[in-house]
């Protein structure tokens, strides 16, 4: 039986030197996911320019998988209960994105879809995108974790995603 992973997509809207792509595609099947979270849009640090600039990249994320066989499935709601579905719904044993670095509520809502993964016993695999790192205990190494970061080469992007 194939696998079936979700890429969520969170603010790295593109297929090209997307690792969390790249990964799930060699595991079998792939659910592209961008959840529209309405309490996100409520922070004091969004905007409606933001949100127009969103559905621009949306539509763009969207053209670039159609290229590669897929589609890219937007549902609003809470990220907790929209994982929750898709994982009942499709039997997801794993879950790929990047590991975001926003604010505190984006930070706090990953702490809460780790709290869910776990209990659900999906695996989720955040990819850092940036030199930065959320959750080290202290700084040491945090300069040659960047430069390697910095240096490591493009992903390549996938040639087809099996939906």
């Amino acid at each position: 039986m194939a696998i079936t992973s979700i890429v969520w997509f969170k603010r790295d809207l593109r297929v090209d030197d997307h690792e969390p792509l790249s990964l799930a595609v060699c595991q079998g099947r792939v659910i592209p996911l961008y959840i529209v979270e309405p309490e996100f849009w409520h922070q004091p640090d969004t905007s409606y320019r933001q949100y127009q600039y969103l559905v621009t990249t949306l539509n763009e994320l969207d053209s670039g998988l159609n290229l590669l066989g897929s589609r890219l499935i937007i549902r609003l709601g809470d990220a907790v209960e929209v994982l929750d579905s898709l994982v009942q719904t499709w039997g997801v044993t794993q879950m790929f994105s990047h590991q975001e670095t926003g604010n505190n509520w984006t930070y706090a809502r990953d702490r809460r879809v780790q709290r869910w993964a776990k209990t659900r016993g999906v695996s989720w695999q955040e990819s850092t995108q940036t030199g930065v790192v959320r959750r080290l205990k202290n700084r040491d190494g945090w300069s040659a974790r960047w430069q390697a970061t910095m240096q490591a080469p493009l992903v390549q992007r996938p040639h087809h995603i099996q939906s």
